[in-house]
């Protein structure tokens, strides 16, 4: 089968300052049974995270969704295509579907669907919204979470739709069985994500603990430029022991969680999932979270809950776990287990019977399946699709 996988505007599909869309997409399609006849239609940009078929095309300011839906036909129809997966936003797959109609698109989201407006001229906007929906020939959410949103918010909307979270392939992962005293926070520089509360959170920890360090990691400095430049102020009465290191290649993050023997999740918004919470399980280390949203799913009773997200939260917390090296290895052997169990992308090397069917074999399942159901519904010519 011959699969698009078509990423927003912005998205150069690199390995120099990869967003979690693009490493999603990275991990879904470098373990999908159709690798080998996927394209990936992405701004121009250099090395790329996946040596697979690419369409470049150049950055687009004014009408990026249109633009891109009609990049998307001419190369379709130079290449052919079977299936067309588009990310994350419902007007682009909408257009994507209206310019190339005998083709279904499959809209894979990573955030919550944004639900029925109110008040003036909702009752139109909405309209437009279940009709770009109805356009669709499938529609994935990245958690059960999402997904029973999306059904209480949208009840009338049928088109076929599957949870695919992201995952892993875990025997690249290589946790140490020795762990540094190091705290790691690893986020995109967003208020919302509690990154300046786990900041002052671990500075108070590092004051009572200088036997232990900690590394930040946030990507996106640029869109919030004041938010990080608080952030950077929090930490600096660390000083060396608190190190910020922004827009650092995927590769790198893998091998700080590889090694850190905490690591903190303080999202203060309903997460739709938590890659971030998913790498520090997949590392080894003992994990912190707020557990908002998807976070639970994850974690499940492998990890420290906050109560609230405060920085003397986070530093109860830190002390707490740093103090009882004991419960700091059952969460992180017991957290690593879990998403092995739950997160692999493909199958057990050893060809065990998995209780889950790995993340991978459910996306490729779903395609085929939209595939199938696309061509059996597919209207006598004259006729319009419904």
């Amino acid at each position: 089968m011959r699969v698009f996988h078509v990423l927003p505007g912005r998205h150069d599909f690199a390995v120099n300052g990869a967003t979690s869309v693009e490493l999603c997409v990275a991990d879904w399609v470098g373990q999908s049974r159709f690798r080998d006849s996927t394209t990936i239609v992405a701004e121009q940009g250099d090395s790329p995270l996946l040596p697979i078929s690419i369409v470049r095309t150049p950055p687009i300011y004014q009408f990026v969704s249109w633009r891109l839906a009609y990049a998307v036909r001419r190369a379709a129809r130079r290449k052919g295509c079977d299936l067309i997966v588009c990310q994350q936003h419902v007007a682009t797959a909408a257009r994507i579907a209206a310019l190339s109609p005998d083709i279904p698109v499959v809209l894979q989201t990573h955030n919550f669907i944004a639900p029925p407006r109110r008040g003036a001229l909702a009752g139109i906007a909405n309209a437009l919204v279940r009709r770009r929906l109805a356009r669709l020939g499938g529609l994935t959410l990245i958690s059960e979470a999402t997904r029973a949103d999306f059904e209480e918010k949208w009840p009338t909307i049928v088109i076929p739709r599957e949870v695919v979270t992201n995952g892993f392939t875990f025997p690249d992962w290589s946790p140490s069985a020795a762990r540094r005293q190091t705290v790691i926070v690893v986020g995109r520089t967003e208020e919302d994500k509690g990154l300046l509360e786990a900041a002052i959170g671990t500075v108070r920890f590092l004051a009572q603990r200088p036997d232990w360090d900690a590394v930040f990691v946030l990507s996106e400095p640029e869109r919030n430029p004041a938010y990080f430049c608080r952030v950077e102020a929090a930490l600096a009465p660390a000083g060396a022991r608190a190190q910020l290191l922004t827009c650092i290649p995927f590769q790198s993050v893998k091998e700080l969680n590889e090694v850190a023997a905490i690591a903190v999740v303080a999202s203060k918004w309903r997460e739709p999932f938590g890659r971030t919470a998913l790498e520090a399980h997949a590392g080894g280390a003992a994990l912190i979270s707020s557990g908002a949203g998807g976070l639970r799913e994850i974690s499940g009773d492998c990890a420290a809950y906050l109560d609230q997200v405060t920085g003397e939260a986070i530093a109860e917390a830190l002390s707490a776990l740093a103090a009882d090296e004991t419960r700091r290895a059952r969460l992180a052997r017991d957290g690593a287990e879990r998403v092995r169990r739950l997160f692999s992308l493909a199958s057990s090397p050893d060809g065990a019977s998995d209780a889950v069917i790995p993340v991978s074999e459910r996306l490729d399942a779903f395609c085929e399946r939209v595939v199938s159901e696309w061509r059996k519904a597919k209207p006598r010519r004259g006729e319009e699709r419904t």
